[in-house]
């Protein structure tokens, strides 16, 4: 994955996130998202930092149609 692609991914992420009222925080290879109230919510973890974001990404898409 090229560094546009793995940008472009994070960047959708974050603004899916915000625009639901969660703000992502990176921890290693893991994605969290922290809610207002403070509560941490896991959303993603990859095996290596290529595809991080877009597995972040997947799972917020997948978590936010939902509701």
């Amino acid at each position: 994955m090229s560094e546009g692609q793995r940008q472009k991914a994070k960047e959708e992420a974050v603004l899916l996130a915000l625009q639901n009222n969660l703000a992502l925080i990176r921890c290693d290879l893991e994605i969290w998202g922290m809610q207002k109230d403070g509560l941490a919510i896991f959303i993603a973890k990859s095996e290596d930092y290529d595809h991080l974001w877009e597995e972040a990404l997947w799972a917020l898409k997948n978590r936010f149609k939902k509701q």
